[in-house]
């Protein structure tokens, strides 16, 4: 189900936006966080192609979000170690949530970052 609304996220994204602001590109790299772990265990349990394809776009997507919250912590003057503690304190806070918020979040967060896509 998750490989299938990742598909579908991404399918249905938007054009490029502003550049997020780092609460929200720590909200996406929280999201893409939960994705690429469960997307991995979906390839490492089903290794068809089109799940290791999935678990590899969730790996770019993460990547992309993870720099794009170090840059905005930097236009918004917070240092490396702020940015990494406002992360752990996102993943600590939604740890036993995780399907809730891919269900609410996955879909503005690819459309933030569909550009990092090939």
């Amino acid at each position: 189900m998750l490989i299938t609304a990742l598909a579908l996220s991404f399918a249905l994204s938007t054009a490029p936006q502003d550049p997020p602001t780092h609460r929200q590109a720590v909200n996406c790299t929280g999201v893409f966080l939960f994705t690429a772990v469960l997307t991995a265990q979906a390839a490492e349990t089903d290794p068809t192609a089109e799940n290791r394809e999935t678990a590899d776009l969730a790996a770019t997507l993460l990547k992309a979000a993870d720099a794009s919250r170090l840059q905005a912590a930097s236009r918004e003057g917070l240092s490396i170690d702020d940015s990494s503690g406002a992360l752990d304190a996102w993943l600590e806070a939604n740890e036993t949530g995780g399907d809730t918020i891919l269900e609410r979040e996955l879909d503005g967060c690819v459309a933030i970052y569909a550009y990092a896509i090939p």
